[in-house]
């Protein structure tokens, strides 16, 4: 694991895509409560959105657009989307740093 370390360029532990789906208000559990999450957005599409219901706020989800915030505090989806699109989901994940005999997070 040392040998991945040093040349892993985030300070994020997790890297997760999606590819051209719509996805249901959640919460995601296996992400650190105390950290900030960002979601990037590529692609050739219009008309997309991201909902935050317990907020009660819904923002343009626009080719690369960049979002923070704590997936596993604050319900989120997207809607159906027209066209192609990417997202990337950068977060941390506790197991890591376990794994890795790193210490976790403190609140952001």
């Amino acid at each position: 694991m040392s040998e991945t370390l040093q040349y892993w360029a985030s300070v994020f532990t997790i890297l997760s895509v999606i590819s051209n789906r719509q996805t249901p208000n959640h919460r995601d559990h296996l992400s650190i409560p105390e950290c900030f999450d960002i979601l990037t957005t590529v692609g050739k599409y219009s008309n997309a959105h991201m909902s935050v219901p317990s907020l009660q706020l819904e923002f343009r989800y626009d080719p690369s657009c960049m979002i923070a915030f704590s997936r596993r505090i604050v319900r989120h989806g997207v809607h159906e989307v027209e066209g192609d699109w990417i997202a990337w989901a950068w977060y941390m994940r506790d197991s890591v740093h376990i794994y890795a005999g790193v210490p976790t997070c403190r609140w952001a």
